[in-house]
Formats: C-alpha cells, structure tokens, sequence
C-alpha cells in the first residue's frame, strides 16, 4: 500500500498541476478573445463615426447645392442685372474720359 499512496500523491500533483495550465490557458485565451472583441468594437464604432460624418457632410452639400428652379431663375436674373449695371458705369466712365480728352 506505500506504493500506491506515493502513486495517489503523485497523480493528485500532476491532476493539479494540470488543472492549473489548463486554467491558465483558459484564462489565457479568453483575455485575448476579450481584447480582440473590444478592439472590433472599437474599429466598428470608429467607421460608424467615420461613416455618420461622411454622410453628415453629404447631405449638408446635398442641401446646400439643390436651389429650386426659381431660385435658380433669380439669381441668374440678379447676376445678369449687375453685369449690366457694371457694362453701363464701364460704358459711362470710358465716355467720360474720352469727352475730358
């Protein structure tokens, strides 16, 4: 029986001792499995933030670069009547000139 209590020993140690490499593994594992699902989040989170800008500053130019057909309309007949009014003081100060000389 002395033998077989060293060997009940001895298997007890090495079930222990493999128990714990086997937590530590576990352990081990999860810890990287954990830090690889935040760091996905992480990334995930920043295209979204990425995206939601983009697509802020998409519909900000969509908004600022769709004018109706009126207001379109307006503002080529405003543009129109000041190079108009600048032709004309042009016309008006070159006459002016001639008629000093």
């Amino acid at each position: 029986m002395p033998n077989d209590s060293g060997t009940i020993r001895l298997s007890r140690h090495v079930l222990n001792l493999l128990a714990m490499a086997l937590g530590l593994a576990a352990g081990y594992f999860m810890t990287i499995q954990s830090l690889k699902l935040e760091l996905a989040a992480k990334a995930e989170s920043a295209v979204v933030e990425t995206l939601d800008k983009k697509l802020a500053n998409l519909e900000v130019r969509l908004r600022e670069g769709v004018v109706s057909r009126e207001e379109f309309f307006r503002f080529s007949r405003d543009v129109e009547a000041r190079l108009i009014r600048i032709e004309q003081y042009l016309i008006n100060q070159s006459g002016e000139k001639r008629a000093e000389q």
